[in-house]
């Protein structure tokens, strides 16, 4: 029995690569249901179905967690979805996992995408901040000023802001953009 992390399971895959050749919409489930696979749970019903040799049609009057074939592509994509059962007529999904070429993955929940998409913007916005602060000057006599390093070389020019402080201002169009 595999004793992994549920919150690292968005970062694994799993094979049996000797399944790969012969995966089908009928035997999805029992490659999924491989001992080996750290995204299946043995306590779940489909275990029980298995042992005592009923159909899967048996889920649907049981209570408790059951994988279940989502969707099916042929012969590369398989969408195997974990869910509560309530009754025969409630579930309420509790993972996906999608097969591609044989190799299983968590998909990630919704939390999970908005908080890496977050964690990206906000650092992109900090290192764009972090570079603008590099060119922040302070003196008390003088106030704030930015200060390029390389401020002739670029063809920078100067204009006065409402204190009539001088700021220096990036001139773009002496920049060459390479392809």
């Amino acid at each position: 029995h595999s004793t992994v992390d549920c919150n690292n399971l968005l970062g694994i895959s799993w094979v049996d690569s000797g399944w790969v050749p012969i995966l089908n919409p009928g035997n999805v489930l029992d490659y999924f249901s491989e001992r080996s696979n750290p995204f299946y749970d043995r306590t779940c019903n489909n275990e029980m179905v298995k042992m005592q040799r009923l159909t899967l049609d048996h889920l649907n009057q049981m209570v408790g967690v059951e994988y279940i074939l989502l969707h099916a592509q042929e012969p590369i994509l398989y969408i195997v979805r974990k869910q509560q059962r309530q009754s025969p007529t409630q579930v309420i999904p509790l993972a996906d996992y999608y097969i591609i070429a044989g190799v299983v993955y968590q998909a990630p929940d919704l939390g999970s995408v908005i908080s890496s998409r977050v964690l990206s913007a906000v650092h992109g916005i900090q290192s764009a901040f972090d570079e603008a602060m590099s060119f922040c000057r302070y003196h008390p006599s003088k106030g704030y000023w930015w200060h390029f390093k390389d401020q002739e070389e670029r063809g920078d020019y100067h204009i006065h802001n409402q204190n009539h402080k001088t700021i220096a201002i990036r001139n773009i169009c002496h920049h060459h953009i390479k392809n």
